[in-house]
Formats: structure tokens, C-alpha cells, sequence
């Protein structure tokens, strides 16, 4: 060990603590980027299903109900409730879900649930504006494939976003998400053609 002549103070003690508080506040900024990864990715996980889960539901829903009804008005209404409905349930399973795993698992998410159930609430409610502004300035006949559109459109985007994140094929993801969302979108229109007034 080697002494300093002031006060004979012990110089490679220090050092040693001065390491050992290095090394400790490594370890907390690694546990943190690590927690910080998996918040980022359970807000992704939301932010990804609210956007996903909007554009194809209300998107199906909006072309079922105007297949089968001319009233411009009550296209737009039963989109807003949609909208409304869907976005705020989604968001309270998302709160329930987490907080029930919370209690089962008896382990705290970094995740906030609040934070989580407010991005898919979000989500949705924005996502959902896509396919309804083509009803709020074209007729329903014209509103109808242009609303797909912009909803597949959307959807593609939305997995070339998914496939560059997860270091995938930005293209496989985008027509997987394309082809997901577009089956289950077209089963409104097919139910909507069915039952059609």
C-alpha cells in the first residue's frame, strides 16, 4: 500500500474505492439502459397494437355499415362511437391486464400501466381518424375505397416500421401486417355486402 506524506493518507485504498464507486455506477446505468429497453419495448408493444388493432377494426366496421346504408350522418356516428367505445376499452384491458400480472407474478413492470393503456388509447383514436376523414368530405361510394386505401396504406407503413425495429425484413413485415389487416378489415365488408339494406 503506498502512503502520501500529508497526513500519511492511504493512496491505493482510495483508488480501490474510487473503482469500486465506478463499477457501481456502471452497474446502475447498465440496469437501467436494460430497463429502459424493456419499457421502450412494452410502449412500442401498445403504441403498435392500439394503431394496428384501429385502422383494421374501424376500417371494417366503417365499410360494413356504409355497404349497407347511404346516411352520410349515421355512417360518421357510428364511426365516432366505434372510435370512442373501442379506444377506451382497449385502453382499461391494457390497464387491467398489467396490473393483474403485477399481482399475480408479484413483480413490478418498469412499464407504467397508466403510461400504457393512455399510448394505445391514443393510438387508436388517431389511427381511427384515418379511414373516417374519406366520409367526411366524399360521398360514401367514393369514401369507401378510398378509406381501404388509406387504411392499407397505413398498415403497410406500420409494418416497415415493425420490421425495421426488429431488425426484419422491413418488406416481409409490411405485407404480413398488410395481409393480417386486410383479411380481417375485408370480413366487415363482407358482413356489410351480406346483410346489406
Amino acid at each position: 500500500m503506498f502512503w502520501l506524506d500529508k497526513g500519511k493518507i492511504p493512496v491505493f485504498a482510495n483508488t480501490q474505492r474510487k473503482h469500486l464507486g465506478m463499477f457501481r455506477v456502471i452497474s446502475a446505468i447498465i440496469v437501467l439502459m436494460r430497463h429502459q429497453r424493456k419499457i421502450s419495448a412494452d410502449y412500442l408493444h401498445s403504441g403498435f397494437f392500439g394503431v394496428e388493432d384501429s385502422l383494421v377494426s374501424t376500417t371494417g366496421a366503417l365499410a360494413g355499415i356504409a355497404v349497407s346504408s347511404t346516411s352520410k350522418a349515421a355512417i360518421i356516428s357510428a364511426a365516432l362511437v366505434i372510435i370512442a367505445v373501442e379506444s377506451t376499452s382497449m385502453a382499461a384491458s391494457e390497464f387491467v391486464s398489467e396490473e393483474t400480472e403485477e399481482d399475480v407474478e408479484n413483480t413490478k413492470n418498469p412499464a407504467s400501466p397508466l403510461v400504457s393503456s393512455l399510448i394505445i388509447f391514443f393510438g387508436y383514436i388517431t389511427a381511427g381518424i384515418i379511414p373516417l376523414l374519406p366520409y367526411l368530405f366524399l360521398e360514401y361510394n367514393y369514401a369507401i375505397p378510398t378509406s381501404i386505401a388509406l387504411a392499407l396504406t397505413g398498415l403497410f407503413i406500420l409494418g416497415l416500421y415493425k420490421g425495421r425495429i426488429s431488425h426484419k425484413s422491413p418488406l416481409r413485415s409490411a405485407l404480413e401486417v398488410l395481409i393480417i389487416g386486410g383479411i380481417a378489415a375485408s370480413i366487415g365488408l363482407a358482413i356489410g355486402l351480406i346483410f346489406k339494406i
